[in-house]
């Protein structure tokens, strides 16, 4: 009896949990999430960048009179497969971080230029190679906190060299082809760090686009 009563007992705590789990998410569903802006003004202004300082109110009441928005352009990057099965990356020097880093072709997007568009014209300029037919791997937030802009990833294996890569005269790339495996072992070596490009190689294996023989 005892252990009848035990098994009772756990089932009706599960059960409560269960009830509550699904009522605090239907609740908070529901709830008013947005922040009320009191006032803002720009602390910096950039062709490229554009730094916000809002006077907040949040939904409880309480407020942050100094909360920090980057704003910048939204920009793309480009997954593609060549034919010997290996993936154009580029390897570049990173400021930020100092050090080199490892990634897939990107840029931000000209004033009113389409994602699409932007790709193809960012992956030819950067590799010299063109993609003739894409698809979208969707856009992702760089940094919801603090960040106001997306990265729009898209992905190709219908991919040709056409020619020397066009980069930006501030641009210092090093052209790179990898097996995805490699990308994988380059990944767990640390040598590629920018965690959108990871997210993007790694949301595009479980979509089946891309295959990773190890």
């Amino acid at each position: 009896m005892p252990h009848l009563e035990k098994v009772i007992r756990d089932q009706c705590q599960a059960e409560f949990v269960v009830r509550f789990s699904k009522q605090s998410f239907s609740d908070f569903r529901f709830m008013s999430h947005h922040w009320k802006v009191l006032s803002s003004r720009y602390v910096l202004k950039r062709w490229w960048l554009n730094v916000r300082q809002d006077h907040v109110q949040l939904p409880s009441g309480a407020e942050m009179e100094e909360y920090h928005v980057m704003e910048y352009p939204n920009w793309t990057m480009m997954l593609a497969l060549e034919a010997g099965e290996r993936m154009v990356l580029v390897e570049q020097y990173r400021h930020g971080i100092g050090r080199m880093s490892l990634e897939f072709p990107s840029g931000m997007l000209e004033k009113n230029e389409k994602p699409e568009i932007g790709a193809r014209r960012e992956f030819r300029e950067e590799t010299g190679y063109e993609a003739r037919t894409i698809e979208t791997l969707g856009h992702v937030s760089e940094d919801p906190s603090r960040h106001n802009n997306y990265a729009h990833a898209f992905f190709s294996s219908d991919v040709t060299l056409q020619g020397v890569p066009t980069p930006d005269e501030t641009e210092e790339l090093k052209l790179v082809l990898l097996y995805p495996r490699e990308v994988v072992e380059a990944v767990l070596s640390e040598r590629m760090v920018h965690g959108l490009h990871i997210g993007a190689f790694y949301k595009a294996v479980a979509q089946g686009l891309i295959s990773v023989k190890l």
